[in-house]
């Protein structure tokens, strides 16, 4: 969407509107001047002019044709006519004879004289004028030149443009092929024009004329001889109708439409291949916007422009803050280089020159750094174009620096460099060779956290990526080329991919480069890749764009990827897309990027975008605790929520979910992944879940030393999980492990070698050719099932057979294919023993492709006596969520979704407790289960304080003779605040911040209750006083006697009706004040109470934690001491009692995880939750909780506390 503003375009500096070439038609016969204008009349106006007779005359003001043989006659007049300001169509510079407007040839001079040619007045491409390269004449590459000069209106007239002209030069002849610059009003705005033999070349340009003189020249400042100096044919100067203009106010980007941008103006910006950054100058916050003027295409140069925007919409132009140059004099004739280099060598100033010469250097990729240390802002870019002794346009390739006091400038050039390079004369250095070393081209800066600047850049003939510490100035190079450390100062990225336009930025902990491959001005397919440091290794994730056009980028090239709020991942690319035919229509493209799992991104089409769409497309945290381990892939649905709360970064919100588990077998054990979708976002995210089947008895992570499933079964499972490590070799003392020779043992022959990974179904054994991969396991009679997984490590499809043997004889057997794409394949069979005896599993090939195995499990268990069942453990768990359910149903302390899961769970465990039947298989199940559901207890919304409140203010209101101090507002303030709480407190749907909130409300109306009046105040106060007295005898006389003084002087001021206001204010402060000043004797009875529980703890001390107690002892004796006294005062007293309480409260009981004072279930809870990784506890907390004193805080310890609290023992 777009609103629209009218305003009167305004045309600053030069811009081109048309270049081309335009063919001249043949020429008409002629008509004399006098026939065509009406000479009398501008005759007798001089310079006057109206629009009305500006738009009779076509606009023309000018019509030069040049080298006429007849200046009388107007040529090829059926296009062309006499211009309004002249009297002839060609003349030396002076006055007209009939206007008086002086215009013309400029004069001939030491360095340029124009001679006339042709004799063919009638057709303006018939004649021209050419430079004589006489002996009289000496080039100068910047002075030689032809021209011609126009007086113009100097006062603004009606209907026109102010100062603003249309300006049109021609060329044509049959000589040699030549090269033409032409400057307007002292600036260069076309550079190397072809001019070639018979052919027809135009160009047209807009200009702003504010001295009221058109100056206009054409040189040839890279002729090599005479042949090849400048000529022109004809001049056309118009004037330029004013308009109606509507400017723009944006507030959306077209994105990949990649429609115009205009600044605040109405003018096309021009910041092409630039950087985009939020800074705060000079106190306020805005974008700044920098990049390559290309205002007059390729050359001549504009230099490095600045925009400014406040919304990222609209963008206000703050000019060019690196200007170039059109000769090195205006070191001293132009103020603005004459202050930045006034006191640079002369030497210096030639360098700087060969940089800022706009009709010869090449400027691109403009980036800025603020940096913090100096208060600098430096500019780096791409410093190329032809410099003395070469002609090609990108053959110096080295990085300028710029640097100002201010992001808009001016910025003034310190020089540009070669910077680091490959330093191996014989590596590939590309077409830059061993000479062009330290070569650079497409380039960018980054910034890190720390403040550590980096500058990349493409160099070695554009074939590998550089990434170069900078200075603490930001203005060079870390470390000199010459003694610059691979891998330290620098490194080389993407050696030989031919890699440019880098684009690298940071979201979280990882650094992301986005590039494009070297095809010139035209598109090519992007890449990009991830590091955890700026200098590398980078690895290359792929091809960011995801729709149509992805093959070309959607049809740009990468500049640009800024943080609009980099905290919550909202992020924005920005392209250039090309226009090679004329660079200064080149477009920007703008869309969000998308963060993924992975360290994935995704460019997608927008158009006509805002910054809302940046919403939600960074990378969020799942807050809500979500299971981490089940028992069965049926318990996995059961726990998982409806609705998660998730962040990008600093706020949080609840959205709904749903999920896909994926299809696996019911005894499937191990890893699982399950994705969920949030359903209002449009994102997915994956989560592993551990399932544990309480039946396993062994479990092996093929090969693995470290392995996090099998820490998790025997957390869960303890000494029920017969094997103690993750895998381990077969022997007669441990009774089950693999049985073959590894590679690792013996090189040169083996039997099973190892694949690494991370998951269990990642790593394993594969088997040596002709080899198979073995287990055994000493069981006893008993029904069991073995469980086995695979994955597809090298994309081959395996066919492979899995037998189980005792003896000779074969329990089970099952062929199977193990395909190429598969990644978790799980084989179950069953089988049972008659006789104790050796088992052994043999996965074997039955094609080509040997045999792998990622983990193995035997699950079940040996036929054992009946024995009566324990459920001692799954009592303890139902009394320590009976105590939650009560504290549920009296406070709905938990969420409806969690507690949910937590009755089902307790309803299972309250029906198998009273199953006389049930086996210890049932009641393993259920305790677990009934455990884990408590774990994942998610907090309600907490009315208890609401609830304080409410009954406090409740109070307040039945005190009747209170009450009739206050004002009736400030007492009805607290009925209704009170009414707001109750229904708040009552409401099921209330959020806490409505129930904090109701919670404020009430208790400020009732500590803002206000007394009738100024005198009823002081006697509420007096009535205070006397009530102190009524206990005189707690403090000290001299005390006692201020205050009964105080007392009485208020008294007698309450009784004074004709007592001031000033009065009663003095006589409140005052007895407030003796109030305040009553000093207690020592009264030793809260003194007695802290030694009476200090004495207890210490009675009882094996209860706490020894550390907790260690001082108490000492503090008790010096108190005993004190109460003892007779001469002890208040102070003392005071002072021991504090120094008691501090001792008292640092006892810690143990099993007192939670240090609420109380050693209940929820302490086992947090045990529990703690050895599960699901919470971390302070030092503080493992020490109170580590009741067994084995060092570590775990299940053995919760199972104590859950005993200790139910009763079941009374010490630990």
């Amino acid at each position: 969407m777009k609103k629209r503003q009218c305003f009167k375009k305004v045309v600053a500096g030069i811009s081109v509107l048309a270049m081309g070439i335009t063919t001249i038609l043949p020429a008409m016969p002629a008509i004399a001047a006098e026939e065509q204008m009406d000479t009398e009349v501008r005759q007798s106006e001089g310079m006057q002019l109206t629009a009305e007779e500006a738009e009779g005359n076509d606009y023309v003001l000018y019509t030069v044709n040049c080298g006429t043989p007849d200046p009388s006659v107007v040529p090829n007049q059926d296009q062309e006519r006499m211009g309004l300001f002249q009297s002839n169509v060609d003349q030396a510079f002076g006055a007209d004879s009939v206007t008086g407007a002086e215009w013309g040839r400029k004069p001939n001079d030491a360095y340029s004289y124009a001679v006339n040619n042709g004799d063919d007045a009638t057709d303006i491409g018939n004649s021209f004028i050419y430079m004589s390269d006489g002996s009289e004449v000496t080039f100068d590459k910047y002075k030689s030149a032809l021209g011609y000069n126009f007086e113009l209106p100097t006062e603004k007239i009606e209907g026109l443009e102010e100062n603003t002209y249309e300006v049109t030069l021609a060329f044509k002849h049959y000589w040699d092929n030549r090269l033409v610059n032409i400057m307007l009003e002292g600036e260069t705005v076309a550079t190397d024009i072809s001019v070639n033999y018979g052919e027809w070349v135009s160009r047209t340009f807009t200009t702003k004329v504010t001295d009221g003189e058109l100056n206009l020249l054409v040189k040839s400042p890279r002729r090599e001889n005479g042949k090849q100096d400048p000529i022109l044919n004809y001049v056309k100067v118009r004037a330029v109708k004013e308009e109606q203009k509507e400017a723009v106010v944006n507030n959306s980007f077209t994105g990949t439409k990649g429609d115009t941008m205009y600044d605040t103006e109405g003018k096309q910006i021009q910041a092409h291949g630039g950087q985009i950054q939020q800074l705060t100058v000079k106190g306020e916050k805005r974008w700044y916007w920098i990049g390559e003027d290309k205002t007059n295409d390729y050359r001549p140069v504009g230099g490095i422009h600045m925009y400014s925007s406040d919304d990222l919409y609209n963008w206000r132009d703050e000019g060019v803050v690196l200007r170039t140059m059109e000769d090195p004099d205006q070191f001293e004739t132009d103020s603005y280089f004459k202050e930045l280099y006034g006191e640079d060598s002369q030497e210096q100033k030639d360098d700087v020159f060969v940089d800022l010469d706009r009709n010869n250097c090449v400027m691109e990729r403009p980036k800025m750094l603020y940096n913090d240390k100096t208060d600098k802002y430096v500019i780096w870019f791409h410093a190329d174009g032809r410099y003395p002794g070469s002609d090609a346009d990108y053959g110096k390739a080295k990085a300028g620096v710029a640097i100002s006091d201010s992001p808009t400038g001016p910025f003034k050039l310190l020089g540009s460099y070669k910077l680091n390079s490959h330093n191996d004369p014989n590596g590939n250095l590309g077409y830059d060779g061993w000479e062009g070393r330290g070569s650079v081209r497409d380039m960018n800066l980054f910034k890190d956290d720390d403040g550590t600047a980096y500058v990349v850049y493409s160099s070695e003939g554009n074939q590998t990526m550089y990434v170069s510490k900078l200075n603490d100035d930001y203005t060079e190079l870390a470390t000199a080329p010459d003694v610059a450390v691979e891998g330290v100062d620098f490194t080389r990225n993407f050696e030989g991919w031919s890699r440019e336009a880098p684009a690298m930025f940071k979201y979280k902990d990882k650094y992301y480069v986005v590039t494009s491959g070297c095809t010139g001005w035209s598109p090519n397919q992007g890449k990009y890749a991830v590091a955890d440091h700026p200098m590398g290794p980078w690895t290359e994730i792929g091809d960011p764009c995801t729709d149509w056009g992805w093959e070309t980028t959607y049809d740009t090239q990468s500049t640009c990827v800024f943080p609009v709020d980099a905290e919550n991942g909202k992020y924005i690319y920005m392209g250039d897309r090309w226009n090679a035919g004329d660079l200064s229509e080149s477009r920007y493209v703008w869309v969000p990027v998308e963060f993924q799992p992975d360290n994935k991104i995704a460019l997608r089409r927008y158009e006509d975008w805002t910054l809302d769409e940046l919403e939600g497309k960074g990378l969020f945290e799942i807050k809500t605790k979500l299971p981490t381990v089940v028992s069965s892939v049926e318990d996995i649905a059961e726990q998982l929520p409806n609705e998660v709360t998730i962040s990008y970064g600093t706020e949080e919100e609840t959205t709904p979910v749903t999920w896909n588990i994926g299809e696996y077998d019911a005894n499937k054990i191990g890893n699982v992944t399950i994705t969920g979708n949030l359903t209002e976002k449009g994102r997915e995210f994956s989560h592993d879940i551990y399932i544990v089947n309480p039946s396993t008895m062994y479990f092996f992570d093929s090969g693995a030393e470290k392995s996090d499933y099998f820490v998790e079964v025997k957390k869960i499972l303890g000494n029920k999980v017969l094997n103690t490590v993750p895998d381990q070799k077969y022997t007669d003392e441990n009774k089950a492990g693999y049985t073959g020779v590894t590679e690792a043992e013996s090189p040169e022959n083996f039997d099973i070698g190892l694949h690494e990974g991370k998951k269990i179904q990642e790593s394993g054994w594969w088997a040596a050719e002709g080899k198979n991969i073995e287990y055994a396991f000493e069981l006893k009679p008993g029904t069991y099932t073995l469980a086995a997984g695979f994955q597809e490590w090298w994309n081959t499809n395996r066919d492979m057979k899995l037998t189980v043997k005792m003896g000779d004889q074969v329990l089970a057997e099952q062929d199977f294919t193990l395909e190429a794409n598969y990644g978790d394949l799980q084989i179950n069979k069953s089988f049972e023993v008659i006789e104790a005896g050796k088992a052994v599993v043999t996965v074997s090939k039955r094609g080509s492709a040997d045999a792998v195995l990622s983990w193995i499990g035997i699950l079940g268990s040996a036929d054992e006596p009946s024995v009566e069942v324990n459920k001692n453990s799954l009592q303890l768990a139902i009394t320590m969520a009976e105590k939650l359910e009560a504290e549920q149903n009296a406070n709905n302390c938990y969420t409806e979704e969690s507690w949910a899961k937590v009755k089902k769970a307790l309803d299972d465990a309250r029906t198998v407790m009273a199953n006389a039947e049930a086996l210890q298989e049932d009641v393993d199940y259920v305790f677990l289960k009934l455990i884990s559901s408590c774990n994942l207890l998610t907090d309600g919304v907490q009315k208890m304080g609401l609830n304080a409140v409410i009954e406090g203010a409740k109070a307040v209101l039945a005190n009747e003779e209170e009450l009739a101090e206050y004002t009736e507002e400030s007492i009805e303030a607290v009925r209704t605040a009170l009414a707001e709480a109750q229904r708040v407190y009552a409401e099921t749907g209330a959020d806490q911040e409505t129930v904090n909130a109701a919670a404020r409300k009430l208790m400020d109306a009732v500590t803002g209750m206000l007394v009738k009046t100024e005198d009823t105040r002081l006697g509420i106060l007096i009535r205070k006083g006397e009530e102190l007295l009524k206990n005189k005898d707690q403090y000290t006389v001299t005390s006692v006697k201020n205050l009964e003084k105080a007392l009485a002087d208020a008294k007698a001021t309450a009784e004074n009706s004709q007592a001031s206001e000033s009065q009663i204010n003095e006589s409140y402060a005052n007895l407030a004040k003796a109030m305040t000043e009553l000093v207690r004797k020592g009264d030793k009875a809260e003194l007695k109470n802290a030694l009476d529980k200090a004495n207890e703890i210490l009675t009882g001390s094996e209860k706490y934690v020894d550390e907790t107690i260690a001082g108490l002892q000492a503090v008790v004796t010096e108190a005993q001491a004190v109460y003892e006294s007779g001469e002890a005062d208040a102070d003392q007293v005071g002072e021991v009692l504090k120094k008691l309480v501090q001792e008292i409260l640092k006892a810690r009981l143990k099993g007192d995880a939670d240090l609420n004072g109380v050693v209940d279930t929820r302490d086992s809870a947090e045990v529990l939750k703690h050895d599960a990784e699901l919470k971390e506890l302070t030092e503080e907390q493992l020490k109170a909780a580590d009741v067994n004193g084995d060092g570590a805080a775990n299940t053995d310890d919760a199972v104590s506390i859950l005993k200790y609290a139910s009763g079941k023992i009374d010490k630990f």
